[in-house]
């Protein structure tokens, strides 16, 4: 979801922009906290300045007291007007503007739909909302809602229409240096990988191929990568590339940075978690590998095996399309190893119910059931010690008999401590003694 934010100084222009598309029947609101509807549910522009004036006139100092995001959800995400609100609110809450009067428009006047939010930028103590790094915090709640949701991750618009007009190499059409340095920085920006293995089946897929090679020279070891053209069975075609005539974002130290990033925002973010239970449900009823790649494409994950010349399976991978993720099968854990898929696709015989994981309904019925019984062990625990309490009893000391100073003379009784008086004070409290005594 890809949010943009401006601010101004009035709101009467983008309340009528909006108001025009409502009225042409390309919009609708969704919600709106803190405005009044008219009776027949719609939001005149008056009931919205009712609503703002009396923020703007606590500081008349924020010079542009309004602000105006659209909210952009991928073309991929079929979303309700239910689900279109839900994200709305959770945005304006996490974003500061929870407590705040705002408007929200679903717009549906181009190919995909999105929402237009209008709000004040002052807070009902006439302070000024916080806008410091606003773009980066608006992008990172999106992100997090995208992982949190199950939404298409989206680059902003160019990034999109990059990705989604790309094609795969075309040795034949010419100019392949052209072709394979767009693909190649297409997907490096797009997909996160956590090796070149990884990256290298990624570029596959787009005629692409990438390898390392290594070297020594005045007896200096170096890392060098090259990148090729592939035709549409996979064999090279063509002189391959020194990642240098590309620049140095496609070569070794850039890449190993690029991974190691990728590595850490897959951790942060759970990217994989998605991925896992997506294969599980596809691997309740696992058949061929045919049948099994086909199940996955339809949740937008891509499946490449890896089998040797004795149609063994040594090796998979998968490209999950909706988080932009490469991961090798072992990387998801033992349960999605080549191993498992190789004796489930293999053996008739094989033990299903040991190979195949649970899914989350499953595991969260057995989590269930454990949590039932430490339960019951607790309370157990706690019956027996309280059946043993009497006859431990009489040890302890009861408080209830002694006062309070009789309590801390028990409990200091064996502290054999010291405290550490300076002399000099004892002195001068004598001598006032004897000073008051001669008053006396």
């Amino acid at each position: 979801m890809v949010p943009n934010i401006t601010s101004g100084s009035s709101f009467y222009g983008v309340i009528a922009y909006n108001k025009i598309k409502v009225d042409d029947g390309t919009a609708k609101v969704l919600w709106h906290p803190k405005i009044a509807a008219d009776t027949s549910g719609n939001v005149p522009i008056e009931n919205c300045v009712q609503a703002f004036e009396p923020y703007i006139a606590l500081n008349s100092h924020v010079r542009k007291p309004v602000i105006h995001i659209s909210l952009n959800p991928s073309p991929k995400d079929i979303l309700s007007e239910e689900q279109m609100t839900v994200l709305a609110q959770e945005f304006m809450e996490k974003f500061g503007y929870g407590n705040q009067p705002y408007i929200v428009w679903l717009h549906e006047d181009i190919d995909r739909k999105h929402m237009h939010i209008v709000s004040v930028r002052i807070n009902e103590k006439g302070e000024k909302i916080d806008h410091n790094r606003e773009a980066i915090r608006a992008q990172n709640i999106c992100r997090e809602m995208e992982v949190k949701y199950g939404l298409h991750p989206t680059l902003g618009e160019h990034g999109e229409r990059e990705l989604l007009s790309l094609q795969k190499v075309d040795y034949p059409k010419g100019d392949v240096k052209v072709q394979v340095k767009h693909t190649v920085r297409t997907l490096l920006e797009c997909y996160n990988c956590h090796s070149l293995a990884e990256y290298n089946t990624l570029l596959n897929f787009y005629n692409v191929t990438v390898y390392e090679v290594r070297g020594n020279v005045d007896a200096k070891e170096y890392h060098g990568i090259m990148y090729g053209a592939l035709d549409d069975n996979g064999q090279s075609v063509g002189t391959p590339f020194k990642s240098s005539k590309f620049g140095k974002a496609f070569g070794y130290e850039a890449l190993q940075k690029k991974f190691a990033a990728s590595t850490e925002k897959v951790k942060k973010d759970n990217l994989a978690e998605r991925t896992r239970q997506e294969i599980i449900k596809a691997m309740q009823d696992i058949g061929t590998k045919e049948d099994f790649a086909r199940r996955l494409k339809e949740a937008d994950i891509e499946v490449v095996y890896r089998i040797n010349p004795e149609e063994r399976l040594y090796g998979i991978t998968f490209i999950d399309h909706t988080c932009r993720t490469v991961f090798n099968g072992s990387r998801l854990g033992k349960a999605f190893s080549a191993n498992v898929f190789n004796e489930l696709f293999n053996n008739p015989d094989a033990d299903r119910e040991r190979l195949i994981p649970p899914t989350r309904q499953e595991a969260s019925q057995q989590d269930g059931d454990t949590e039932r019984e430490e339960r019951q062990e607790r309370e157990e625990r706690q019956e027996q010690q309280h059946r043993r309490q009497p006859e431990t009893s009489e040890s302890l000391i009861n408080t209830s008999a002694l006062g309070a100073v009789d309590i801390f003379s028990v409990l200091m009784e064996d502290d054999h401590t010291h405290e550490y008086i300076d002399p000099s004070f004892l002195y001068g409290r004598k001598k006032k003694k004897k000073k008051r005594r001669r008053r006396l």
